[in-house]
């Protein structure tokens, strides 16, 4: 079976919401720079042509790729690469205050879904928050770690995380 047989058979609906979504994450990513707001998602609809339900998505799995920040009080911000969303960083100093005190030791498996629990995170936000520690090696992803795949806190970095 070939990516192409699988896309033909998910439902035309999923389809529409696919292509809506690349077209709102090429127009985001093209159109406003790093830092800028973004106009409201009817806003966005409108100058896309789409319906602001597919727009919304879209925006929703921007949040989730980190490319933007959602529900920030204000209009949505496309966020400057490699920089955290405003959501993570309480999570991002969670995580190395607790490596750094040896809350969290080298080689240990980080709890996932204890993590999300605690910062109110959905298991995808927290798998962002990961991704921007993991980028800067504050964590590494192992597929085959000790305690199955995961994020783990890396053998080097025992008393060196800043």
């Amino acid at each position: 079976m070939t990516a192409d047989d699988s896309a033909a058979t998910r439902p035309e609906s999923m389809r529409i919401l696919d292509r809506a979504c690349v077209i709102v994450h090429q127009h985001v990513t093209t159109a406003y720079p790093p830092g800028a707001s973004l106009p409201s998602t009817k806003q966005l609809a409108l100058a896309l042509g789409l319906p602001e339900k597919h727009v919304h998505q879209g925006l929703l799995r921007l949040d989730s790729l980190g490319e933007v920040a959602l529900h920030t009080g204000s209009l949505p911000i496309r966020l400057r690469p490699r920089e955290p969303h405003p959501r993570d960083r309480a999570l991002h100093g969670a995580v190395r205050d607790r490596i750094r005190a040896g809350h969290y030791r080298p080689g240990q498996a980080l709890p996932t879904g204890l993590l999300g629990e605690e910062f109110g995170l959905l298991p995808h936000h927290v798998q962002r928050a990961l991704r921007f520690l993991t980028a800067e090696g504050t964590l590494r992803y192992d597929e085959h770690g000790a305690f199955g795949p995961g994020h783990y806190v890396p053998v080097a970095l025992a008393g060196a995380v800043s």
